[in-house]
């Protein structure tokens, strides 16, 4: 159901044969210095980003930047310094080289936030030895096949928000992305205790209500750091800090309480039951896995599902086409539906940027990134680029087809597209996600 080319990079010996193979051609070539943005000393170029429209558009600004200085180059914006690269080779050489346990940056206000409050996060907060644990642990239970018992639970939780839509009588909803957040947070609960879901919706109501609100605020005071260090708002006292402390501590509290009941229903079908039955993983670990899986689901999905409906919106013909196609054919196995999603995430991926931190130099295609510097593949710009994507700014699904040589219609590079990372450090709630929002866009549509 989920990207192609995403099942085979979960397949570890292939993925060391193929980037093997990849890394050898390129670690003897002579290399080119690294194109350098000019800026002030301390602060960089942080007044272009600023003028530019701030953290809400960097992804443009970056864009802008790999056409002025090629594929790769470097650039200190405020309390961000990195290497920016955008070639989808130099992004498997990368990978290549990432090592067994892959460093990636946190935004800095999440970790100003744990360490001055003291708080312990799950999965995507850890590095070595501890990461490497859970994430073998957990891919044997969010990675394998799909289970079909929770298309149930699914359809009571898209049946009650689009209820919910029906009493506007076909006028616009004034709380969309709200209500997705909730729809992504009810999905994550419906996935968590399977069956069971009927049961607890109504106790659990309130939590993710709350929920969806704290998390969206997170989020939009998170971007906003991307202009003005963490460490200074938190030290002059700014309302951007203390918005954002006012909304993670709610954040982790709802997730807390929502878990906590959760696991009353632990018994029945759902991930939780599979989590708590892995004799390897303290009940306080659990807690602390699951608040992280709501929370980081609840953000992304909403957001991926928000695009879908809106492009879906403008492409009357595809929805017609979509909509007989889902009467002859399971959702699971719509080869339209697949790639309506795949076209989504290209133009508008979960994550404009993908970030590592190598503790060794890092060899591309003609540069060297030394040891302990920020890379940041600039992911939408190689999603919109003409090299990889025939028309890359128009939508279309059709592109993803099959041709008789099994490579795709109008994609050449598909690894130019990676909308859940790569490799073993690649979104561990991927299956859950695609399956959630192929799910709502065939009941939508």
């Amino acid at each position: 159901m989920f990207n192609r080319h995403c099942i085979l990079f979960l397949r570890n010996n292939t993925k060391n044969k193929f980037m093997s193979s990849i890394i050898k051609d390129y670690t003897n070539e002579s290399k080119k210095d690294i194109p350098i943005v000019k800026g002030l000393p301390v602060v960089g170029t942080i007044f272009s980003i600023l003028l530019a429209g701030g953290g809400r558009k960097l992804h443009e600004y970056i864009d802008k930047r790999h056409q002025q200085y090629g594929s790769v180059f470097r650039e200190k914006l405020g309390p961000l310094d990195a290497v920016w690269i955008s070639d989808p080779l130099d992004m498997k050489l990368l990978f290549a080289q990432e090592g067994k346990y892959p460093q990636h940056m946190l935004p800095e206000a999440w970790l100003l936030y744990n360490d001055t409050y003291g708080q312990q996060r799950g999965l995507y907060f850890m590095d070595g030895k501890e990461w490497w644990k859970y994430r073998q642990i957990l891919n044997k239970i969010m990675l394998k096949d799909f289970n079909i018992n929770l298309i149930k639970s699914y359809n009571t939780v898209t049946n009650d928000l689009f209820t919910e839509w029906e009493n506007y009588n076909g006028q616009v909803i004034p709380n969309l992305i709200a209500d997705l957040y909730k729809l992504s947070i009810s999905f994550m609960v419906a996935h968590l205790v399977g069956r069971a879901y009927d049961e607890c919706k109504m106790h659990v109501s309130n939590d993710v209500n709350c929920l969806a609100q704290s998390i969206q605020k997170v989020f939009q005071c998170t971007v906003k750091f991307t202009v003005i260090p963490a460490k200074t708002a938190k030290l002059l006292k700014l309302n951007i800090w203390n918005d954002f402390v006012c909304a993670v501590d709610s954040s982790i509290d709802s997730a807390s309480n929502l878990v906590s009941k959760l696991l009353s229903y632990s018994g029945g079908d759902g991930l939780l039951n599979s989590i708590s039955n892995t004799h390897d993983i303290p009940i306080d670990m659990i807690k602390r896995l699951i608040v992280d899986f709501i929370i980081a689901a609840g953000d992304t999905t909403a957001y991926s599902t928000q695009w879908a409906l809106y492009t879906l919106g403008l492409e009357k013909s595809t929805q017609n086409n979509l909509r007989k196609c889902l009467l002859d054919t399971d959702f699971l196995e719509c080869d339209l539906l697949n790639n309506i999603l795949k076209e989504v995430l290209r133009m508008y991926p979960l994550a404009p940027f993908i970030v590592r931190i190598s503790p060794n130099d890092v060899y591309l295609k003609n540069h060297i990134i030394p040891a302990n510097n920020l890379i940041i593949m600039s992911m939408f710009t190689s999603c919109r680029n003409r090299k990889y994507f025939q028309c890359p700014n128009e939508f279309k699904p059709d592109r993803w087809n099959r041709q008789l040589n099994n490579k795709y219609y109008g994609v050449i590079e598909p690894f130019a597209t990676l909308p859940y990372g790569f490799g073993t450090r690649s979104c561990i709630g991927q299956k859950m996600a695609n399956t959630q929002m192929c799910f709502t866009i065939a009941e939508e549509t």
